[in-house]
This record gives C-alpha cells, structure tokens and sequence, in this order.
C-alpha cells in the first residue's frame, strides 16, 4: 500500500526508475529491519517511512556522480500510456519542467516533490524532511524561484 507513493518519491528525487526500484527495495528492507525503531506517538508509520525513503535517496545522490541523470530525465514521470496527439506540446513542457526539477538542490526538489507531487501538507512534508514549517516553506520558496529562473516563460515554448 506504501510502496507505490515510496517508489514516486524515489523516482522523482533521482531521475532513474530502476534506481528507484532498488532504493524502494533499500527502504523496505530498512523497515524490516529497523520497524523496532519506529515511535508510532512520535510520527505516523507512512511519515517514518518517508523520512526513510528520504535518507536513502539522499545517500544514493551523494554516492551519483554529478550530472549523470541528465540522459535519464525523460525517462521520469512518463505516462503508462501515451496521451492522444493533441497533449504532445504539453507533455514537451512537462518533460522540461521535470529536466529543470533535477537540477535543483537535493532538499529543494524534496520539499516540492512531496508537496506539490505527492500532496503532503507542509505540516507532513517538513516532518518527512526533518525540517520546521518555517524551513520547508523557505526550501518551497527558493525552490520556485530556482524554477522560475531556469524556466523563464513556458508560453514561449508553446
């Protein structure tokens, strides 16, 4: 039931579905391990895990080289199946909007991958990162920002 919003998270984050294969199987595989550790008063179970799924994902892009996702970007969030001709412009700009999504800060495409993709509240968001509200709503902010200065104006790509 976890694993699917898990798997979205570690896709996005890295850029690489069978990377995040094998990084969802890490988290698991910690859980198993380590559900002894889990304070269910502390933090709920699916937040716990997030924050685990987190952790791993930021160990495996310290490990990345710089720069070696850029090949794989188009293979993020692609549909299971492609959309009717008339969405290919706008698939266009989504795949830019992903490209320049990779090129943020670890913590910054966190922060907007759990809020604006998988719809944590800032509440749920910063718990999973380890963060204040206050701090997540500042790594929202530049992280926005950041992708509004590498973007510019999409209409201009239409």
């Amino acid at each position: 039931r976890h694993v699917d919003r898990v798997y979205g998270y570690c896709a996005r984050v890295t850029g690489n579905r069978a990377d995040a294969e094998d990084l969802v199987q890490d988290v698991f595989l910690r859980v198993w391990r380590n559900g002894h550790r889990w304070d269910g008063e502390r933090l709920p179970f699916e937040a716990w895990l997030m924050v685990l799924a987190r952790r791993i994902c930021i160990d495996y892009m310290r490990r990345k080289k710089p720069g070696s996702h850029a090949a794989l970007v188009d293979e993020m969030f692609v549909d299971p199946e492609p959309g009717p001709h008339e969405r290919a412009q706008e698939r266009g700009i989504v795949r830019k909007v992903q490209a320049a999504l990779m090129t943020l800060p670890v913590s910054q495409r966190s922060a907007i991958v759990l809020r604006y993709y998988q719809g944590y509240s800032n509440k749920e968001a910063a718990a999973i990162l380890e963060v204040t509200v206050c701090a997540l709503e500042s790594l929202l902010k530049r992280g926005r920002a950041n992708l509004q200065r590498i973007l510019g104006d999409l209409e201009k790509w239409q």
